[in-house]
């Protein structure tokens, strides 16, 4: 089998992972009490939650994807929606739910998708909160690379940092998480979507695509 490294802010049982993300928590004063609910598009904002006080029961929760929701569920939330995985989808879960109060956007510096204006442009009222800031983490820049690896990408930040201190080869099979994280790649020699905007499902297709040579 090939072996496969995840790139990634966080490891997975049965690959090799490369932490090639640092994340620094900050710390912005929230009245959770003006907000309806908050929006969720990654794992980190709920870890960042964990700083503050709050009651969850009290407010409803939109997340970007199962996984999300699942941690999400994990910390507390009890009223949860879920979108198809990729931020594009909020501003539908908004409308279908009718859902035209206040809202919180818990988010990282540094965002790839485009859905909050589309939010807005609908009417939607949304404040936005900086929790976390992803950047490179100049330590991971030590390991081997197989020339057969098959490479999972989490994000396009994580690709990013990835070709700061490496080089993919032709040989090399990329994965991605999402159709997002795909478009960050400006050239590559084969990019295949994991069919969900999971971790899981993304390291389950590189396991299939693993048991397979490499076509280099």
């Amino acid at each position: 089998m090939r072996p496969i490294y995840l790139i990634s802010k966080t490891p997975y049982a049965g690959v090799t992972h490369i932490p090639i993300l640092t994340i620094t928590f900050l710390h912005p004063v929230i009245d959770f009490s003006k907000y309806e609910g908050v929006i969720v598009t990654s794992k980190q904002a709920l870890l960042a939650l964990q700083e503050y006080t709050f009651e969850w029961g009290n407010l409803q929760c939109i997340c970007v994807s199962e996984g999300t929701a699942e941690a999400a569920r994990q910390a507390g939330a009890e009223q949860i929606e879920v979108g198809d995985g990729y931020g594009k989808s909020i501003p539908d879960v908004l409308r279908t739910k009718k859902r035209h109060g206040k809202w919180l956007y818990l988010r990282p510096k540094v965002i790839a998708s485009e859905w909050i204006e589309r939010a807005r442009s609908e009417g939607f009222e949304i404040d936005e909160a900086i929790l976390y800031e992803t950047t490179c983490n100049k330590e991971a820049s030590h390991y081997t690379i197989a020339q057969d690896a098959v490479l999972v990408f989490t994000s396009p930040s994580s690709i990013e940092c990835f070709n700061a201190s490496y080089q993919i080869l032709p040989s090399h099979t990329i994965v991605t998480i999402g159709k997002t994280t795909q478009r960050a790649f400006q050239s590559a020699y084969e990019v295949i979507v994991s069919p969900q905007t999971s971790v899981a499902s993304a390291v389950e297709l590189a396991q299939k695509i693993a048991q397979t040579p490499s076509p280099f």
